[in-house]
Protein backbone atom coordinates (compact mmCIF):
# COMPACT_ATOMS: atom_id res chain seq x y z
CA UNK A 1 0.00 0.00 0.00
CA UNK A 2 1.31 3.44 -0.89
CA UNK A 3 0.31 6.95 0.04
CA UNK A 4 0.08 9.43 -2.80
CA UNK A 5 1.03 13.08 -2.68
CA UNK A 6 -0.69 15.25 -5.27
CA UNK A 7 1.24 17.69 -7.39
CA UNK A 8 0.12 20.04 -10.09
CA UNK A 9 0.65 18.91 -13.67
CA UNK A 10 3.92 20.38 -14.93
CA UNK A 11 4.26 21.47 -18.57
CA UNK A 12 7.90 20.32 -18.76
CA UNK A 13 7.33 16.65 -17.90
CA UNK A 14 8.74 14.07 -20.35
CA UNK A 15 6.65 11.71 -22.47
CA UNK A 16 5.97 8.51 -20.59
CA UNK A 17 7.22 5.98 -19.82
CA UNK A 18 10.48 7.59 -18.73
CA UNK A 19 13.11 7.58 -16.03
CA UNK A 20 14.17 11.06 -14.90
CA UNK A 21 17.52 11.72 -13.19
CA UNK A 22 17.51 14.80 -10.96
CA UNK A 23 21.00 16.19 -11.55
CA UNK A 24 21.18 18.54 -8.52
CA UNK A 25 20.08 15.68 -6.25
CA UNK A 26 22.72 13.40 -7.78
CA UNK A 27 25.37 16.09 -7.30
CA UNK A 28 24.41 16.39 -3.62
CA UNK A 29 24.62 12.64 -2.98
CA UNK A 30 28.02 12.19 -4.64
CA UNK A 31 29.41 15.26 -2.90
CA UNK A 32 28.03 14.03 0.42
CA UNK A 33 29.83 10.70 0.17
CA UNK A 34 33.06 12.31 -0.97
CA UNK A 35 32.89 14.80 1.91
CA UNK A 36 32.47 11.97 4.44
CA UNK A 37 35.56 10.22 3.07
CA UNK A 38 37.56 13.45 3.13
CA UNK A 39 36.66 14.01 6.79
CA UNK A 40 37.45 10.53 8.08
CA UNK A 41 39.79 8.81 5.57
CA UNK A 42 41.16 11.25 3.00
CA UNK A 43 43.39 8.56 1.48
CA UNK A 44 40.39 6.84 -0.06
CA UNK A 45 38.76 5.77 -3.32
CA UNK A 46 35.11 6.43 -4.06
CA UNK A 47 34.19 3.96 -6.79
CA UNK A 48 30.80 3.46 -8.43
CA UNK A 49 29.24 0.02 -8.85
CA UNK A 50 28.52 -0.38 -12.57
CA UNK A 51 26.09 -3.25 -12.04
CA UNK A 52 23.73 -1.02 -10.07
CA UNK A 53 22.95 1.20 -13.04
CA UNK A 54 25.08 1.10 -16.19
CA UNK A 55 23.45 4.00 -18.03
CA UNK A 56 26.32 5.43 -20.14
CA UNK A 57 25.40 9.03 -19.27
CA UNK A 58 25.64 8.15 -15.58
CA UNK A 59 28.98 6.37 -15.97
CA UNK A 60 30.39 9.36 -17.84
CA UNK A 61 29.07 11.67 -15.12
CA UNK A 62 30.87 9.61 -12.46
CA UNK A 63 34.10 9.65 -14.46
CA UNK A 64 33.95 13.43 -14.81
CA UNK A 65 33.33 13.81 -11.09
CA UNK A 66 36.50 11.82 -10.26
CA UNK A 67 34.62 8.74 -9.08
CA UNK A 68 36.35 5.47 -9.99
CA UNK A 69 34.71 2.52 -11.75
CA UNK A 70 33.91 -0.67 -9.83
CA UNK A 71 33.26 -3.54 -12.23
CA UNK A 72 32.60 -7.26 -11.87
CA UNK A 73 32.92 -8.69 -15.39
CA UNK A 74 34.97 -8.40 -18.56
CA UNK A 75 32.04 -6.64 -20.22
CA UNK A 76 31.88 -4.00 -17.50
CA UNK A 77 35.68 -3.59 -17.59
CA UNK A 78 35.58 -2.94 -21.34
CA UNK A 79 32.65 -0.56 -20.85
CA UNK A 80 34.65 1.40 -18.27
CA UNK A 81 37.53 1.79 -20.73
CA UNK A 82 35.12 2.84 -23.50
CA UNK A 83 33.56 5.50 -21.24
CA UNK A 84 37.01 6.96 -20.56
CA UNK A 85 38.10 5.52 -17.20
CA UNK A 86 41.87 5.02 -17.05
CA UNK A 87 42.81 1.41 -16.17
CA UNK A 88 44.39 2.56 -12.92
CA UNK A 89 41.06 4.08 -11.87
CA UNK A 90 39.13 0.83 -12.19
CA UNK A 91 38.43 -1.55 -9.30
CA UNK A 92 38.00 -5.03 -10.82
CA UNK A 93 36.03 -7.45 -8.63
CA UNK A 94 33.85 -10.50 -9.19
CA UNK A 95 34.48 -14.24 -9.69
CA UNK A 96 34.16 -14.45 -13.50
CA UNK A 97 37.13 -12.51 -14.87
CA UNK A 98 38.60 -14.11 -18.00
CA UNK A 99 42.31 -14.92 -18.12
CA UNK A 100 42.92 -12.36 -20.88
CA UNK A 101 41.07 -9.50 -19.21
CA UNK A 102 42.62 -10.24 -15.81
CA UNK A 103 46.13 -10.20 -17.27
CA UNK A 104 45.47 -6.92 -19.07
CA UNK A 105 44.07 -5.32 -15.91
CA UNK A 106 47.06 -6.48 -13.86
CA UNK A 107 49.52 -5.17 -16.43
CA UNK A 108 47.79 -1.79 -16.65
CA UNK A 109 47.56 -1.08 -12.94
CA UNK A 110 43.90 -1.68 -12.10
CA UNK A 111 42.94 -2.48 -8.52
CA UNK A 112 42.29 -6.24 -8.68
CA UNK A 113 40.50 -8.26 -6.01
CA UNK A 114 40.78 -11.95 -6.87
CA UNK A 115 37.68 -14.01 -6.15
CA UNK A 116 38.35 -17.49 -7.58
CA UNK A 117 41.12 -20.08 -7.49
CA UNK A 118 41.72 -19.86 -11.22
CA UNK A 119 42.29 -16.11 -10.89
CA UNK A 120 44.95 -16.76 -8.26
CA UNK A 121 46.57 -19.35 -10.51
CA UNK A 122 46.51 -17.06 -13.57
CA UNK A 123 48.00 -14.19 -11.56
CA UNK A 124 50.82 -16.45 -10.31
CA UNK A 125 51.44 -17.65 -13.87
CA UNK A 126 51.75 -14.07 -15.14
CA UNK A 127 54.22 -13.28 -12.40
CA UNK A 128 56.32 -16.31 -13.39
CA UNK A 129 56.29 -15.14 -17.02
CA UNK A 130 57.17 -11.56 -16.12
CA UNK A 131 59.54 -11.60 -13.13
CA UNK A 132 60.51 -8.05 -14.05
CA UNK A 133 57.10 -6.79 -12.96
CA UNK A 134 56.12 -5.93 -9.40
CA UNK A 135 52.61 -7.38 -9.56
CA UNK A 136 50.15 -6.83 -6.75
CA UNK A 137 46.64 -8.10 -6.17
CA UNK A 138 43.96 -8.19 -3.51
CA UNK A 139 41.90 -11.12 -2.28
CA UNK A 140 38.21 -11.23 -1.49
CA UNK A 141 37.65 -12.60 2.00
CA UNK A 142 34.88 -15.10 2.73
CA UNK A 143 33.75 -14.38 6.29
CA UNK A 144 30.82 -15.41 8.45
CA UNK A 145 28.48 -12.44 8.59
CA UNK A 146 25.81 -14.24 10.59
CA UNK A 147 28.25 -15.19 13.34
CA UNK A 148 29.16 -11.54 13.86
CA UNK A 149 25.86 -9.86 12.98
CA UNK A 150 22.98 -12.23 13.69
CA UNK A 151 20.00 -11.82 11.37
CA UNK A 152 21.91 -9.96 8.66
CA UNK A 153 22.54 -12.81 6.20
CA UNK A 154 20.48 -12.62 3.01
CA UNK A 155 20.53 -16.44 2.85
CA UNK A 156 19.96 -17.64 6.41
CA UNK A 157 21.44 -21.07 7.01
CA UNK A 158 23.64 -20.91 3.93
CA UNK A 159 27.25 -19.83 3.63
CA UNK A 160 28.46 -17.19 1.20
CA UNK A 161 30.03 -18.57 -1.98
CA UNK A 162 32.30 -15.60 -2.60
CA UNK A 163 35.95 -15.15 -1.74
CA UNK A 164 38.49 -17.20 0.21
CA UNK A 165 37.72 -18.53 3.68
CA UNK A 166 40.39 -18.14 6.34
CA UNK A 167 39.03 -20.74 8.77
CA UNK A 168 39.40 -23.64 6.31
CA UNK A 169 42.80 -22.51 5.05
CA UNK A 170 41.81 -21.41 1.54
CA UNK A 171 42.76 -17.80 2.16
CA UNK A 172 46.16 -18.83 3.51
CA UNK A 173 46.80 -21.09 0.53
CA UNK A 174 45.89 -18.30 -1.89
CA UNK A 175 48.28 -15.92 -0.11
CA UNK A 176 51.06 -18.50 -0.22
CA UNK A 177 50.58 -19.22 -3.94
CA UNK A 178 50.70 -15.54 -4.81
CA UNK A 179 53.64 -14.65 -2.60
CA UNK A 180 55.62 -17.69 -3.77
CA UNK A 181 55.23 -16.44 -7.34
CA UNK A 182 56.38 -12.94 -6.40
CA UNK A 183 52.93 -11.32 -6.29
CA UNK A 184 52.40 -9.00 -3.34
CA UNK A 185 49.05 -9.43 -1.61
CA UNK A 186 48.23 -5.74 -1.42
CA UNK A 187 44.55 -5.62 -0.55
CA UNK A 188 41.53 -7.29 1.03
CA UNK A 189 37.99 -7.11 -0.30
CA UNK A 190 35.44 -7.42 2.50
CA UNK A 191 32.03 -6.92 0.84
CA UNK A 192 29.06 -8.89 2.18
CA UNK A 193 25.43 -8.56 1.18
CA UNK A 194 23.24 -7.95 4.22
CA UNK A 195 19.56 -7.64 5.06
CA UNK A 196 19.93 -4.09 6.35
CA UNK A 197 22.42 -1.28 5.97
CA UNK A 198 23.43 -1.46 9.63
CA UNK A 199 26.64 0.17 10.81
CA UNK A 200 27.43 -3.10 12.59
CA UNK A 201 27.89 -4.91 9.25
CA UNK A 202 30.60 -2.44 8.26
CA UNK A 203 32.22 -2.55 11.69
CA UNK A 204 32.33 -6.34 11.42
CA UNK A 205 33.86 -6.22 7.93
CA UNK A 206 36.54 -3.82 9.17
CA UNK A 207 37.25 -5.93 12.23
CA UNK A 208 37.75 -9.07 10.13
CA UNK A 209 40.09 -7.16 7.81
CA UNK A 210 42.19 -6.06 10.78
CA UNK A 211 42.33 -9.59 12.20
CA UNK A 212 43.39 -11.16 8.91
CA UNK A 213 46.00 -8.49 8.25
CA UNK A 214 47.58 -9.20 11.62
CA UNK A 215 47.38 -12.99 11.49
CA UNK A 216 48.89 -13.20 7.98
CA UNK A 217 51.33 -10.32 8.53
CA UNK A 218 50.13 -8.45 5.46
CA UNK A 219 51.19 -4.96 4.48
CA UNK A 220 48.17 -3.64 2.63
CA UNK A 221 47.86 -0.87 0.07
CA UNK A 222 44.07 -0.99 0.22
CA UNK A 223 41.08 -2.29 2.12
CA UNK A 224 37.97 -2.51 -0.07
CA UNK A 225 35.07 -2.45 2.38
CA UNK A 226 32.54 -3.02 -0.44
CA UNK A 227 29.11 -1.51 -0.95
CA UNK A 228 25.66 -1.90 0.58
CA UNK A 229 25.48 1.61 2.01
CA UNK A 230 22.18 3.32 2.70
CA UNK A 231 21.15 6.71 1.43
CA UNK A 232 18.03 8.60 2.45
CA UNK A 233 17.60 12.36 2.78
CA UNK A 234 17.49 13.06 6.49
CA UNK A 235 17.73 9.34 7.31
CA UNK A 236 20.28 7.25 9.17
CA UNK A 237 22.89 5.91 8.99
CA UNK A 238 24.52 8.81 7.20
CA UNK A 239 27.60 8.57 4.99
CA UNK A 240 29.52 10.31 7.75
CA UNK A 241 28.43 7.69 10.29
CA UNK A 242 29.45 4.83 7.99
CA UNK A 243 32.97 6.09 7.33
CA UNK A 244 33.47 7.14 10.95
CA UNK A 245 32.49 3.64 12.14
CA UNK A 246 34.83 1.96 9.64
CA UNK A 247 37.70 4.21 10.71
CA UNK A 248 37.12 3.43 14.38
CA UNK A 249 37.60 -0.28 13.67
CA UNK A 250 40.62 0.10 11.39
CA UNK A 251 42.57 3.03 12.82
CA UNK A 252 44.39 0.95 15.44
CA UNK A 253 45.70 -1.53 12.88
CA UNK A 254 46.47 0.58 9.82
CA UNK A 255 48.38 3.67 8.81
CA UNK A 256 45.57 5.74 7.33
CA UNK A 257 48.06 7.80 5.38
CA UNK A 258 49.39 4.68 3.65
CA UNK A 259 46.47 2.26 3.27
CA UNK A 260 43.63 3.37 1.02
CA UNK A 261 40.04 2.78 2.00
CA UNK A 262 38.00 1.75 -1.05
CA UNK A 263 34.21 2.01 -1.03
CA UNK A 264 32.00 0.91 -3.90
CA UNK A 265 28.48 2.30 -3.44
CA UNK A 266 25.87 1.87 -6.13
CA UNK A 267 22.35 2.31 -4.84
CA UNK A 268 23.57 4.75 -2.19
CA UNK A 269 24.53 7.14 -5.00
CA UNK A 270 21.82 6.62 -7.61
CA UNK A 271 18.69 5.28 -5.88
CA UNK A 272 17.39 8.56 -4.53
CA UNK A 273 17.95 10.94 -7.51
CA UNK A 274 15.85 8.95 -10.05
CA UNK A 275 12.10 8.86 -10.73
CA UNK A 276 10.00 6.69 -13.05
CA UNK A 277 7.16 8.53 -14.78
CA UNK A 278 4.05 6.60 -15.84
CA UNK A 279 0.80 7.59 -17.50
CA UNK A 280 -2.65 6.20 -16.80
CA UNK A 281 -3.88 4.50 -19.99
CA UNK A 282 -7.10 2.93 -18.73
CA UNK A 283 -9.32 2.58 -15.67
CA UNK A 284 -11.66 -0.35 -14.97
CA UNK A 285 -14.21 -1.06 -12.25
CA UNK A 286 -14.53 -4.80 -11.49
CA UNK A 287 -16.31 -6.28 -8.45
CA UNK A 288 -15.99 -3.09 -6.46
CA UNK A 289 -12.30 -2.78 -7.30
CA UNK A 290 -10.86 0.10 -9.29
CA UNK A 291 -7.95 -0.93 -11.52
CA UNK A 292 -5.70 1.80 -12.89
CA UNK A 293 -3.63 0.58 -15.86
CA UNK A 294 -0.35 2.36 -16.60
CA UNK A 295 2.27 2.31 -19.37
CA UNK A 296 4.97 0.92 -17.04
CA UNK A 297 5.31 -2.48 -15.40
CA UNK A 298 6.88 -4.16 -12.41
CA UNK A 299 9.50 -5.31 -14.92
CA UNK A 300 10.56 -1.62 -14.94
CA UNK A 301 10.46 -0.99 -11.21
CA UNK A 302 10.87 -4.40 -9.52
CA UNK A 303 12.34 -6.81 -12.11
CA UNK A 304 12.55 -9.80 -9.76
CA UNK A 305 9.08 -9.21 -8.28
CA UNK A 306 10.50 -9.30 -4.75
CA UNK A 307 9.67 -5.89 -3.39
CA UNK A 308 6.66 -5.17 -1.24
CA UNK A 309 4.22 -2.97 -3.08
CA UNK A 310 4.93 0.11 -1.00
CA UNK A 311 6.52 2.86 -3.05
CA UNK A 312 7.19 6.53 -2.60
CA UNK A 313 5.18 8.23 -5.30
CA UNK A 314 3.14 11.24 -6.23
CA UNK A 315 0.31 11.72 -8.70
CA UNK A 316 -0.24 14.58 -11.10
CA UNK A 317 -3.93 15.03 -11.71
CA UNK A 318 -6.56 17.69 -11.91
CA UNK A 319 -8.98 15.60 -9.88
CA UNK A 320 -10.18 16.84 -6.50
CA UNK A 321 -12.28 13.76 -5.73
CA UNK A 322 -10.80 11.17 -3.37
CA UNK A 323 -11.53 7.43 -3.52
CA UNK A 324 -10.88 4.76 -0.86
CA UNK A 325 -8.75 2.41 -2.93
CA UNK A 326 -7.15 2.11 -6.40
CA UNK A 327 -5.04 -0.81 -7.62
CA UNK A 328 -2.18 0.50 -9.78
CA UNK A 329 -1.29 -2.02 -12.48
CA UNK A 330 1.25 -2.47 -15.23
CA UNK A 331 0.79 -3.03 -18.95
CA UNK A 332 1.81 -6.70 -19.13
CA UNK A 333 -0.41 -9.75 -19.54
CA UNK A 334 0.45 -11.03 -16.04
CA UNK A 335 -2.27 -10.80 -13.41
CA UNK A 336 0.33 -10.14 -10.73
CA UNK A 337 1.68 -7.08 -12.53
CA UNK A 338 0.24 -4.86 -9.83
CA UNK A 339 2.55 -2.15 -8.62
CA UNK A 340 0.79 -0.85 -5.53
CA UNK A 341 -2.54 0.00 -3.93
CA UNK A 342 -3.38 3.63 -3.33
CA UNK A 343 -5.55 4.36 -0.29
CA UNK A 344 -7.65 7.51 0.03
CA UNK A 345 -6.00 9.10 -2.98
CA UNK A 346 -7.25 11.40 -5.75
CA UNK A 347 -9.42 9.69 -8.37
CA UNK A 348 -7.10 8.84 -11.26
CA UNK A 349 -8.28 9.09 -14.83
CA UNK A 350 -6.86 8.39 -18.27
CA UNK A 351 -3.81 10.56 -19.08
CA UNK A 352 -3.05 11.36 -15.43
CA UNK A 353 0.55 10.82 -14.36
CA UNK A 354 2.04 8.72 -11.56
CA UNK A 355 5.65 9.39 -10.58
CA UNK A 356 7.50 6.68 -8.63
CA UNK A 357 10.39 8.12 -6.61
CA UNK A 358 13.80 6.66 -5.67
CA UNK A 359 13.91 3.93 -8.33
CA UNK A 360 17.37 4.42 -9.84
CA UNK A 361 19.09 1.31 -8.49
CA UNK A 362 19.16 -1.87 -10.60
CA UNK A 363 15.93 -1.23 -12.51
CA UNK A 364 17.74 0.13 -15.57
CA UNK A 365 20.41 -2.58 -15.50
CA UNK A 366 17.69 -5.23 -15.40
CA UNK A 367 15.94 -3.57 -18.33
CA UNK A 368 13.55 -5.96 -19.98
CA UNK A 369 12.30 -6.47 -23.53
CA UNK A 370 9.30 -8.37 -22.17
CA UNK A 371 6.30 -7.08 -24.18
CA UNK A 372 7.63 -3.51 -24.26
CA UNK A 373 11.12 -2.11 -24.73
CA UNK A 374 13.07 -0.12 -22.10
CA UNK A 375 11.81 3.38 -21.25
CA UNK A 376 13.58 6.56 -22.25
CA UNK A 377 15.84 8.34 -19.75
CA UNK A 378 16.01 12.09 -19.17
CA UNK A 379 18.19 14.30 -16.99
CA UNK A 380 16.54 17.23 -15.27
CA UNK A 381 18.51 20.41 -14.63
CA UNK A 382 16.15 22.80 -12.95
CA UNK A 383 13.34 23.31 -15.44
CA UNK A 384 15.16 21.83 -18.43
CA UNK A 385 15.15 18.20 -19.58
CA UNK A 386 17.78 16.44 -21.67
CA UNK A 387 17.09 13.04 -23.17
CA UNK A 388 20.10 10.78 -22.62
CA UNK A 389 18.54 7.50 -23.77
CA UNK A 390 15.68 7.11 -26.19
CA UNK A 391 12.95 4.56 -25.67
CA UNK A 392 13.91 1.12 -26.94
CA UNK A 393 12.73 0.07 -30.39
CA UNK A 394 12.33 -3.07 -32.46
CA UNK A 395 15.42 -1.98 -34.39
CA UNK A 396 17.46 -2.15 -31.17
CA UNK A 397 16.37 -5.74 -30.63
CA UNK A 398 17.08 -6.75 -34.22
CA UNK A 399 20.50 -5.12 -34.38
CA UNK A 400 23.23 -7.72 -34.05
CA UNK A 401 20.86 -10.63 -34.58
CA UNK A 402 20.65 -12.78 -37.72
CA UNK A 403 17.87 -14.99 -38.90
CA UNK A 404 16.55 -16.60 -42.08
CA UNK A 405 13.04 -16.25 -43.43
CA UNK A 406 13.23 -19.91 -44.42
CA UNK A 407 14.30 -21.12 -40.99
Amino acid sequence: MSEALTRVIRPDEPPTPAFVVDLPALDDVVSGFRDALDRHWANSVLSYSFKTNSLPWLLSYMQRRGVWAEVVSDSEYQLALAIGFAPDRIVFNGPVKSRECLRSALLHGSIINLDSKREVRWTAELAAERPDLALRAGLRVNWDLEARCAGESTLPGSSSRFGFNDDNGELGRAITMLESAGVRVAGLHMHRNSRTQSLEVFRAAAAVAAEITTSHQLRLDWIDIGGGFFSSPGGTPTFDEYISAIREELAGSFDIGRTQLIVEPGGALIAVPVELHAQVIDVKEVDNQRFVITDISRTDIDPQFRREKDYRLHVETGSTESVPEQVICGFTCMENDRLTVLKKAPLLREDDRIVFERVGAYTMSYRSTFIEFPPAVYVRRGESLEQVRRKGTAEDLLRGNTWSESA
